[in-house]
């Protein structure tokens, strides 16, 4: 029973079932397969989705599209384990950071982080809500789908309020990748969608996959 419960907690099912997913885990020394159950009642500022790591060759392309370089401050809301948010480091950021809204994830981002082939780099993870969260040097945003429409609406509003606020803000590229609430962003007025990347065929892989909007600010 202990054997078992050991392979269970390591997630062994779907590493099996994502090998290559599994080797860049390995490559970077991180443990970031998981699952999370949604937090919070649907429809609330609180309401969160459920956490599934992206597959990393999906997040490999998506910071490909936006450029991503040595001066850029990634930012990922709804970090989960933090696999973005170290590939984004791997990369070469000049920063990243995971933003999580459970405290249990994070502590895990945090434990990654700390055993990581990256643990040199500028890393860091907050457990904090979406809503309170501004990071004043960030230039990259990525979201996989973290929350409903409401609470999209809201964190982009604040944004919007923070960085008119901030003489310094910087030109934002935003990663939405399952844009289920595309048309949210671009409500906002201040936002512009430069490209709309496909799903690309992907052997040896059984997580979810999707589209991804890129967005830019005006």
């Amino acid at each position: 029973m202990a054997l078992f419960d050991g392979l269970r907690n390591r997630d062994i099912k779907q590493r099996l079932k994502n090998p290559i997913d599994e080797v860049w885990d390995r490559r970077l020394g991180i443990r970031t397969f998981g699952w999370h159950a949604g937090t919070g009642v649907p429809g609330t500022t609180n309401s969160y989705m459920p956490f599934v790591p992206s597959v990393y060759r999906d997040t490999l392309q998506y910071l490909r599209a936006v450029n991503l370089g040595p001066d850029d401050v990634f930012v990922d809301l709804g970090s989960g384990l933090g696999r973005t948010v170290f590939v984004a480091s791997w990369m070469g950021a000049k920063r990243a950071v995971g933003v999580e809204l459970v405290q249990a994830l994070t502590d895990g981002a945090e434990a990654n982080r700390a055993r990581s082939n990256l643990r040199d780099r500028d890393i860091e993870f907050v457990c904090a809500n979406a809503l309170e969260f501004y990071e004043p040097d960030m230039t990259i945003l990525y979201m996989f789908h973290p929350f409903g429409e409401t609470v999209l609406e809201q964190v982009l509003a604040n944004l919007k309020v923070k960085r008119d606020a901030d003489a310094n803000a910087k030109p934002l590229r935003i990663i939405y990748a399952n844009p289920v609430y595309n048309d949210a962003l671009q409500r906002t007025g201040w936002l512009r969608k430069t490209a709309q990347l496909p799903v690309t065929k992907l052997l040896f892989s059984s997580t979810g996959r999707y589209e991804t909007a890129i967005w830019q600010s005006i």
